[in-house]
C-alpha cells in the first residue's frame, strides 16, 4: 500500500441470486480525503459499503487497512468498527429516548465499582462535543435534538472510538442547506485531522462543494476514479449514465428546430421559489420531458428541485 493510503479494496466481486451485484470493483482510500462514491441507483455503491463493513460476505478480492500487514475480512459491523471503520446512515442509528452523552458511549460506558460513572461520561461527553465544535448539552435528550444534531453526535461517536475511516451514506437527504453546510464544516475538520471520509450522495452540488476524490460505479462495475476538480458535471453524469459526452450536449438542443404541438402536462408545479435564486418557476413533468421557464437554466432548476435519479432519466427541454 501506498504509504498515505488508508484503504485498499481491490478485485471485490459479490453475487446474489441470479445478479452480479460487484464485478472485480477496486477502491483506494486516502488519509485526509473526503471520497465521493458514485454511481445511480443499481450501480453497486451500497453492496461495496456492505462488504466494506461486514454485512455482506465478497467471493473474491481483498480489503487493506493502512497499518495491517495481511488483508482483513470484516463478518461484522462491530468487528469493522474494531478495524477503524465506522458508517453513519440516512436514518441515524441513534436512541432517541436516552441522552447525547449515553448515545455516544452506549455500550462502552466508563464505569466505577461496577456502576456506571455517571459524571465522567457526561464531562468526556461534552470534551468531545466542544472538540467538534458541536454545541449541545450532552445531558439534553436525543429525540430534542435536530436530524442535523443527530447525524453529528453519529459522526462524534465514531471519531471518539478512533474510525480511521468514516462512511457517510446519504447523510444530507434530510438536511436543509444550513444544516448541510454545519456537516460540511465538520467533515472538513476530520479531514485535516487524517481521517478519511467516504461520502454516498446523489447531489452533485455537494460532491464539487466538498469532495477531492470521486469514484464511479455503473452496474457493479468501476467505471473509473478522478481527481473532482478535473471532472466537470456533465462528464461525471455521462460515465455515470454510460453516455458519450456528445449525447449529453444534445440532450439541451436535439429539439431545438422541431415544430410540433405541446403535450399536455401530467404534472406541474407552480410559483416555486428558493431562497430568491428561482422565482415563479414551473416544472411540468411531460412523460419523459421535464421543461422550466426559458429564464433559468437547465442545470439550476436540476441541483434544487430534481434528485439525481430522477434526472439521469430525463430529456430537458426548455419551454418556449
Amino acid at each position: 500500500m501506498e504509504q498515505n493510503v488508508v484503504l485498499e479494496m481491490r478485485d471485490i466481486s459479490k453475487n446474489f441470486t441470479g445478479v452480479r451485484a460487484l464485478s472485480h470493483v477496486d477502491f483506494t482510500l486516502r488519509k485526509g480525503e473526503i471520497h465521493a462514491l458514485m454511481g445511480e441507483n443499481g450501480a453497486g455503491k451500497s453492496t461495496l459499503i456492505k462488504v466494506l463493513t461486514g454485512v455482506h460476505e465478497f467471493e473474491s478480492g481483498s480489503i487493506h487497512m493502512a497499518g495491517n500487514s495481511n488483508a482483513i475480512v470484516n463478518h461484522s459491523p462491530q468487528e469493522a468498527q474494531a478495524n477503524g471503520i465506522s458508517t453513519v446512515y440516512q436514518e441515524v442509528n441513534l436512541c432517541p429516548n436516552l441522552t447525547v452523552a449515553e448515545n455516544l458511549f452506549i455500550g462502552r460506558e466508563p464505569r466505577k465499582m461496577g456502576m456506571i460513572d455517571w459524571k465522567q461520561m457526561n464531562e468526556r461527553s461534552g470534551k468531545l462535543l466542544e472538540s467538534l465544535d458541536i454545541h449541545v448539552p450532552p445531558t439534553q435528550m436525543l429525540e430534542e435534538c435536530s436530524i442535523a444534531i443527530q447525524q453529528m453526535i453519529a459522526i462524534a461517536r465514531a471519531v471518539d472510538m478512533k474510525c480511521r475511516v468514516l462512511i457517510l451514506d446519504e447523510p444530507t437527504s434530510s438536511l436543509d442547506d444550513d444544516e448541510v453546510e454545519k456537516l460540511f464544516v465538520l467533515m472538513r475538520r476530520l479531514r485535516d485531522e487524517g481521517v478519511g471520509i467516504i461520502f454516498v450522495t446523489h447531489f452533485l452540488e455537494q460532491v464539487y462543494a466538498v469532495c477531492d476524490r470521486i469514484t464511479v460505479l455503473r452496474n457493479g462495475e468501476l467505471v473509473g476514479e478522478y481527481e473532482t476538480k478535473d471532472l466537470p458535471r456533465v462528464m461525471l453524469v455521462a460515465k455515470m449514465m454510460g453516455k458519450d459526452f456528445d449525447d449529453l450536449a444534445d440532450i439541451k438542443g436535439e429539439h431545438k428546430d422541431k415544430k410540433k404541438a405541446k403535450p399536455e402536462p401530467v404534472i406541474e408545479a407552480k410559483g416555486i421559489s428558493h431562497k430568491e435564486q428561482l422565482s415563479h418557476l414551473t416544472l411540468p413533468l411531460i412523460k419523459e420531458r421535464l421543461s422550466v421557464l426559458p429564464d433559468f437554466s437547465v442545470p439550476d432548476v436540476l441541483n434544487l428541485y430534481v434528485p439525481f435519479t430522477v434526472q439521469t432519466r430525463l430529456r430537458l427541454e426548455p419551454l418556449r
